[in-house]
């Protein structure tokens, strides 16, 4: 038996277009529930800082699978 994995189906025009479409949202989302997490925690624990903290992790978070996202989707994720 081959150590060789089969390559995978090649994704249409429309198909990479839909999923760009949706990584479009993955930041902004992201960037948003970490900073609503943070203001909460804010509250909670008389803070005024952990909004800000929160919304850049939540960015970075998602510009990160933003960037996985559209390697998979290319196709440049695989190992040769």
């Amino acid at each position: 038996m081959s150590g060789k994995q089969p390559d995978r189906k090649e994704l249409s025009s429309y198909a990479k277009a839909g999923a760009y479409a949706g990584l479009a949202f993955v930041t902004p989302i992201s960037g948003w529930i970490c900073y609503k997490l943070g203001l909460w925690l804010d509250q909670e624990w008389g803070t005024g800082y952990l909004y800000l903290v929160g919304l850049i992790l939540g960015c970075a978070a998602g510009m990160y699978e933003t960037f996985r996202q559209a390697m998979r989707i290319e196709g440049l994720d695989k190992h040769k």
